[in-house]
Order: C-alpha cells, then sequence, then structure tokens
C-alpha cells in the first residue's frame, strides 16, 4: 500500500519551491546579467587602456618625428650636407660640425641615443650618445632601414645594444633628407634612434593591464624588456587573461592589450557563492516556518498555495486576500508575501530601468568621442599637397591653423607664457586678415622682461577676434591692431587697441556693465566668466572707444611667474 504524504509534507514541498524557484531564475538572470555587464565593463576598460595607449604613443612620436623634421628642413644642416656631398670639405670641418650638431641635438633631446645621416654619396655621419662617440660605433653606422618614400618611416629593433654593461632597445624614426630649394633633389637619409622605454612608458594606461607594441607578430616594446624579439603568441597566456589587438595608424605597427582575468573569475564565483547561500538560508528558514506553523493555518493553505502558483508563473501582480477572522499568524504570512512580490516587482522593474540608462550612457560616450590626430593629420596632409603644387599661401594658412588647432587643444584651460600667447596670436590674426581680405599692421609693445610671465591661454583671443571683426570689416584706409602689455603695480595691464569704426556709446555702456548680456559678444562674456574663475575679485575689464576713430579693450589681471605664484614687489 503506498503511503499518503501528509499535508505538512505537502505544504513543505509546494512552499520550497514557490521560494527556490524565483530564487533560482533570479539566480540565473542575475548570473546572465552579471556576466554580460562584467564583459561589457572588462571590454570598455580594454577600449579605454588602448585608445589612451594610443593617443600617448602618438604624442611621443610626434615628439621625436617634430625633432627629425626641424632637422630635416634646417637650412645650416642642408647646407653642410651638400657641401659634404661635392666633397667641399677641406679638413672635415664640415663633417665636424655636423657631428657637433647631432651630438648637440641628442643631448638637449632627452631618449634620443643616436642619429645617423646616410648621405647620398656612401658616407654615413652619426653621433652615438649611448658611447659618446661620433667616429666609433658598433651600431649607429649599421642601421638597416626600409626605403622612404614620404614622411616619417618607423622601426622597431629587436637586437639590442650594449653600451656600459646595459642592454638597451632602440625605436628608430627616418626620414627623407631633401634640399627644399629644389626639393627633386634627395641628399639622404636621417634616422634618429630613441631608447624604447620611451615607447614603453607612453604605452602604460594602468597597473592591471599591459600594453605591448607588434610589428606584424614580432615583439618591438613590451612591460618586460626580455619579451621584445620574441612572437606575441609565444608569450600569451589565453587562460589568465585577455588579448585584444588594435592597429595604430600613425606608426604602421599593431597594439596588443593584455587585461588579466582574475577579478572577472573573481566576481563570477562570488556571485555564484553567494546566491548558493541565499538559496540555503532561504530553503531553511522555509522548511522552519513551516513545520512551526502549519497547524493553526492548515485552514488558510489553498489560498496561499493558489497565489504561490501564480506567483510562481511570474504573475507579480497576484496578492493574498486576508480575511480579518484570520489568526495574526496568516496575516503576517499573507502580508509578507504580499510585500515580496511587489518588491520583487519593483527590482525587476529598477534592473531594466538601469539596463536601458546604461545602454544610453554608453551610447552618448561613444558618440562623444573625437580623436584629435585624426584633424592633424589631415591638416598635414593638405599641407604636403599644398607645397607639392607651389601653393605655398595655402601651406603657410594650413600650418598655422594645425598649430592653432594643437594649441588650443593641448592642455586647454591652462596656462602659457606671454611669449607663446603673443606667437599663437600672430598665427591667429594672420588667419583672420585672410579671413578679411585686408592687410593688418600688428603692433606689439611687450616688454621682454615680462615675456615669461604666465597667463591663462586664449584669455586675449575674443578682444583681438572683436577688433578685426566689428572694427575692421568697413574700415577705409590702413587696419592697425596694437596689443600693449605692461606691469602695473602687482598686475599686468593689456590693452588691445584697434583704429576702426569704434563703438556705439550704448553699446559701450553695455560691454562695462558686467550684469549685462551682451548678444554678438559671447566671447568677452565668457572671457569675464573665466577671470571669475581664474583669479577672483583680482582681474577687471573695461572698454573705451571714440565712433570712427579707436577702441581700447583694457585688461588687468595679477602677475604670476613661470610657476604660477602671484608676482610681489
Amino acid at each position: 500500500m503506498k503511503r499518503e504524504r501528509t499535508l505538512r509534507k505537502r505544504l513543505a514541498f509546494g512552499f520550497l519551491m514557490a521560494a527556490l524557484i524565483p530564487v533560482s531564475i533570479f539566480a540565473v538572470i542575475s548570473q546572465v546579467r552579471l556576466r554580460s555587464s562584467l564583459e561589457d565593463n572588462m571590454n570598455g576598460r580594454i577600449s579605454s587602456n588602448i585608445n589612451n595607449a594610443g593617443q600617448c604613443l602618438d604624442m611621443v612620436l610626434d615628439k621625436y618625428a617634430t625633432i627629425l623634421y626641424d632637422m630635416c628642413t634646417d637650412d645650416t644642416i642642408i647646407d653642410t650636407v651638400e657641401e659634404i656631398i661635392q666633397d667641399q670639405d677641406d679638413l672635415d670641418v664640415n663633417t665636424s660640425t655636423l657631428r657637433h650638431e647631432l651630438s648637440h641635438i641628442c643631448n638637449r633631446n632627452d631618449g634620443i641615443e643616436g642619429i645617423t645621416i646616410f648621405l647620398r654619396n656612401g658616407n654615413v655621419i652619426f653621433y652615438d650618445r649611448l658611447n659618446s662617440s661620433s667616429t666609433n660605433s658598433i651600431w649607429a653606422d649599421e642601421i638597416v632601414f626600409p626605403e622612404i618614400e614620404k614622411g616619417e618611416v618607423y622601426q622597431g629593433v629587436t637586437t639590442p645594444v650594449t653600451a656600459n654593461e646595459k642592454k638597451n632597445y632602440l625605436f628608430q624614426i627616418g626620414r627623407k633628407l631633401v634640399d627644399y630649394k629644389n626639393i627633386h633633389e634627395q641628399l639622404g637619409t636621417v634616422v634618429i634612434s630613441i631608447n624604447e622605454e620611451q615607447i614603453r612608458e607612453a604605452l602604460v594606461t594602468g597597473m592591471d593591464n599591459a600594453t605591448y607594441l607588434l610589428d606584424g607578430d614580432t615583439v618591438i616594446s613590451s612591460p618586460n624588456s626580455s619579451d621584445i624579439g620574441r612572437k606575441i603568441s609565444a608569450i600569451q597566456d589565453t587562460a589568465s587573461n585577455k588579448y585584444t589587438e588594435a592597429s595604430n595608424t600613425k606608426s604602421g605597427f599593431t597594439l596588443c592589450n593584455e587585461q588579466p582575468l582574475e577579478d572577472y573569475h573573481m566576481a563570477i564565483w562570488e556571485q555564484v557563492l553567494f546566491l548558493c547561500v541565499i538559496a540555503v538560508v532561504s530553503a531553511v528558514t522555509m522548511l522552519f516556518l513551516i513545520y512551526r506553523f502549519t497547524k493553526p493555518y492548515l485552514f488558510a493553505v489553498d489560498s496561499l498555495v493558489e497565489a504561490m502558483n501564480e506567483a510562481e508563473e511570474g504573475n507579480f501582480a497576484v496578492s493574498v486576500e486576508v480575511p480579518d477572522n484570520m489568526p495574526v499568524e496568516i496575516r503576517r504570512i499573507s502580508g509578507g508575501f504580499n510585500e515580496m512580490v511587489v518588491h520583487i516587482d519593483s527590482l525587476i522593474g529598477q534592473v531594466k530601468e538601469a539596463v536601458v540608462e546604461q545602454k544610453n550612457a554608453e551610447l552618448s560616450a561613444l558618440e562623444a568621442q573625437i580623436d584629435p590626430h585624426f584633424l592633424y593629420n589631415t591638416l598635414d596632409t593638405i599641407n604636403w599637397k599644398a607645397i607639392e603644387n607651389e601653393q605655398y599661401d595655402i601651406s603657410e594658412m594650413v600650418g598655422s591653423l594645425a598649430d592653432i588647432l594643437r594649441y588650443t587643444v593641448k592642455n586647454a584651460g591652462g596656462t602659457t607664457t606671454i611669449r607663446q600667447e603673443m606667437g599663437w596670436l600672430r598665427e591667429y590674426t594672420m588667419l583672420q586678415a585672410a579671413k578679411l581680405g585686408k592687410k593688418l599692421h600688428i603692433d606689439e609693445q611687450v616688454p621682454e622682461e615680462i615675456m615669461g610671465y604666465q597667463i591663462h591661454k586664449l584669455i586675449l583671443q575674443p578682444f583681438v577676434e572683436n577688433a578685426i571683426k566689428h572694427g575692421f570689416p568697413e574700415k577705409e584706409g590702413e587696419c592697425c591692431l596694437r596689443i600693449i602689455i605692461r606691469a602695473a603695480g602687482e598686475q599686468l595691464h593689456i590693452i588691445i587697441e584697434d583704429n576702426g569704426r569704434g563703438i556705439a556709446p550704448e553699446i559701450l555702456k553695455k560691454l562695462n556693465d558686467d550684469s549685462e548680456e551682451m548678444d554678438g559678444h559671447v566671447g568677452i562674456t565668457n572671457v569675464r566668466k573665466r577671470l571669475k574663475l581664474y583669479y577672483g575679485e583680482e582681474a577687471d575689464i573695461y572698454f573705451e572707444s571714440l565712433q570712427g576713430s579707436y577702441t581700447k579693450a583694457h585688461l588687468f589681471i595679477p602677475h604670476q611667474t613661470a610657476r604660477g605664484n602671484a608676482v610681489r614687489e
């Protein structure tokens, strides 16, 4: 005879299933979501690390490419090379002069371990900084460099150079040396050899990951120098790390990010353990409550079982009707059940809302990414196209625009010297003059002793722009712009003056009122706000003007030394 299960056991089984099934479903969903979230987070970190490494690498390469470009366009170096090629080098004077110049360039710039010039006639002139020699080197005159078609070519060296009992790995940048008076005449090739440590430091994006630089499958820069020259496949530990590769457009090499998986695996197992503990605790608690309180509440079993079955099927809108004549225990259980399903329903809604918000935030972050190096490279391409077509005015304007963009983007909101700000303004006014279609006469009255003082970047630009934009369009005769900077007590007094059409008295009054919002003069309003943030009440602006004659903008800001401290007399 089959033994029937008691109602207590049936209730115990039913309540246990009603409790564990939702927990299990929640656990599975949580695991899936956790894995997806962790993977998205890790992929985001990897993408950010690769982008940061790529940008830092581009900055380092730009730095040394600029040094190389300055060498290849230096008239003194070009003239000296031409004389050497034409055998006009009595007593090796030109060769010695050129070697001396190479040593100066190496010693002035950290990271450059040697410079080699391969002349068209087969001569090789070099300076080996590692061995402090320009005549004897085991590597500087033995460099094998690929053919250069245009611009810079990059090469990683996998064989170390030993100097002072230390192995040094090198990274090389090469460029054609051309007589710019006759761009079709190639004089030779210049190769700068920099220490691989410069590249290695640029690729560091954090303590929890590593980035390799690859030439094909060969490592040319690594956090561990012993890996240089090895195949990346021989280094990879795919069981413990995730490897992601991305191409670096500037150098043509490949960035390989190594992301440890230890934290990812640990988070997964911690979540699994936590859910198991929750399930066990829930089951034990449920059994205890059932066996302890079942007998007085058997008559309420049917309604409770029915409600739990509905919740088990995913209907979290269910609730248990509790008559007033029920014992307090039943009312508590029923009330607790009702609160539980409402809370679970609320949690599910919150989770869905959080997922949607996270995806929207990720999309917004992706849409906001801009790589300024794309603009620089594009302007550089336009510049070379202009030179090739002998459009030197366009080349000069494009070069000035590139300098303006680089100056604006780099350390935005930071400080610079008056000398650098004035240099930037010259290029800016050159472009504005081309846009205006008139020749501008710029009168700079800045004493040499204050050229090294610090001011915030782009503070003067809105005043210069307003003078050109509002003062000169209808001006007949010579357009003059005067920039005066002088020390006045503990402040700098800066005057931007133009001989344009002047400002109407009612507009002038509004310009000198801090509380006025001026349409068409947003730049001046922004400058006032910036000065307020930078200097508080120590800075001031006021304008004076005579219609048909002139306009002067007066700006007072505190002295700042090269270190950014206010100067006290």
